[in-house]
């Protein structure tokens, strides 16, 4: 079984830390830079949310962005390269998201670097982003899986990203059932536009498919990490975590210690 869903399922509530690469190969802001300037700064992330107290890390390829619909077949071995590399060093289980919405790319890094899950944002139904329609994944999702014998990665599914709109409206009721029923993913990642919002997806998210993990994808700060636990499975930070407030920062290790202090039920060393 996953790892992150042995933690939520122990009521663990898991801190998610993100890994943000620089551009790969074939994307649209790559340079020419080598291996070795993708990985050790991505080593150099995952070493300060590790030794700061981080429950689960996940890779993603923010420096891709703007991305197309698929992978590059360099984006997949580095990718692989880097995922595998803090999965070795560091022992905590790590997982994945291609911002391509690639889920056969991202089944094929998971399945060669020990990953323990995948992050897919549009699983079901459809949605307007900011760089296009991007269309259901669950098929090529759970293909995949089943293909290469990679049951134990995990799928943790966003449904109505706050990157992008859905294109059928008042749909969020049905397209949650159709994740968890048919598309059977094993967690949903649910962030509204505001933290109003999120919460109110939070609850619709009970009714509808009842205990199914849930990982909120964004907007969490100590401020109201309690509140958010209250109410999710786990977390995955990465702006409220850096020095600029912003996800293309530097990860501050005092803000992630004080950060965990507060998950773990203690007071903020700030």
């Amino acid at each position: 079984m996953s790892e992150l869903l042995s933690l939520v399922r122990a009521g663990a509530k898991p801190v998610i830390g993100m890994v943000q690469l620089g551009a790969l190969p074939g994307s649209s802001r790559y340079r020419g830079a080598g291996i070795a300037d993708i990985l050790a700064p991505a080593v150099a992330e995952a070493e300060v949310l590790a030794s700061n107290g981080i429950d689960v890390l996940m890779v993603q390829n923010l420096g891709d962005v703007p991305t197309d619909l698929h992978a590059t077949k360099a984006q997949v071995a580095w990718m692989t390269r880097v995922t595998a590399e803090i999965r070795q060093r560091f022992g905590k289980p790590v997982g994945l998201n291609l911002l391509e919405n690639d889920a056969e790319a991202m089944f094929a890094v998971a399945s060669a670097a020990d990953a323990d899950f995948v992050r897919i944002k549009i699983f079901v139904g459809a949605m307007l982003t900011p760089f296009g329609v991007e269309s259901a994944q669950a098929h090529t999702a759970i293909r995949a899986r089943t293909s290469w014998n990679a049951e134990k990665v995990a799928i943790f599914a966003d449904v109505h990203d706050r990157t992008g709109r859905s294109l059928v409206p008042g749909n969020f009721e049905d397209d949650l059932d159709y994740a968890v029923r048919l598309g059977t993913a094993d967690g949903l990642v649910l962030t509204g536009k505001t933290s109003a919002q999120t919460y109110e997806f939070i609850a619709t998210a009970r009714r509808v498919v009842g205990s199914v993990p849930i990982l909120v994808g964004g907007g969490v700060t100590e401020t109201n990490l309690a509140e958010v636990n209250a109410v999710a499975d786990g977390t995955i930070v990465s702006s409220s975590l850096k020095g600029g407030g912003t996800a293309f920062g530097s990860f501050d290790p005092e803000r992630v210690r004080s950060f965990m202090a507060v998950a773990r039920g203690g007071m903020s060393t700030t």
